[in-house]
């Protein structure tokens, strides 16, 4: 695949456990600098938070926001999501700067256990990880056309369009 690969979003997102049925419709493209596993990450995060309708999607790959991050009413970030696995003095940084910090990773387990005693220190920081398969199956079938539905639950994420149905078990590690 050729980057930037752009893709016109449709996406139908039924969260069970905010209780939160909504579409969202937009075009993204993959960072001249960003993997796939980046961007897909950044797409499934945002769709978790879109509940608020306040959330926001970084388009243009811009260092000094999150991948996601939603705003109160005064504009100021209350919850930044980032989709990567970060060095423990970032972390404490961005625990520091947000109300609350969200790290998505992929089979982050490993990661984690060498971070989490670093991670007692800070009590607005949640960590979750999704299997590097589910993405995997979606970059299989990734078309320029993203016409997904999404379904949220309490400890699962799937995805569906017109090649298949992919699901995965989101762990919250903490």
């Amino acid at each position: 695949m050729s980057k930037p690969f752009v893709f016109k979003a449709r996406l139908k997102v039924a969260d069970l456990f905010h209780h939160a049925n909504h579409i969202e419709v937009f075009t993204a493209a993959v960072a001249k600098r960003e993997s796939l596993e980046h961007f897909l990450l950044r797409i499934l995060g945002f769709c978790a938070l879109s509940y608020n309708q306040r959330t926001f999607l970084n388009q243009k790959s811009d260092k000094s926001y999150p991948d996601v991050w939603c705003e109160n009413d005064e504009q100021k970030i209350v919850l930044a999501l980032y989709v990567s696995e970060l060095d423990i003095s970032e972390i404490t940084r961005l625990c520091k700067l947000y109300n609350r910090l969200l790290i998505l990773t992929i089979d982050g387990e490993n990661w984690y256990k060498e971070v989490s005693s670093h991670l007692i220190q800070h009590h607005n920081i949640s960590i979750f990880s999704i299997k590097a398969s589910f993405l995997e199956d979606l970059k299989t079938n990734l078309t320029n056309s993203m016409h997904w539905d999404i379904l949220i639950e309490q400890n699962s994420m799937s995805v569906s369009d017109k090649s298949g149905y992919y699901q995965t078990e989101v762990k919250q590690l903490c």
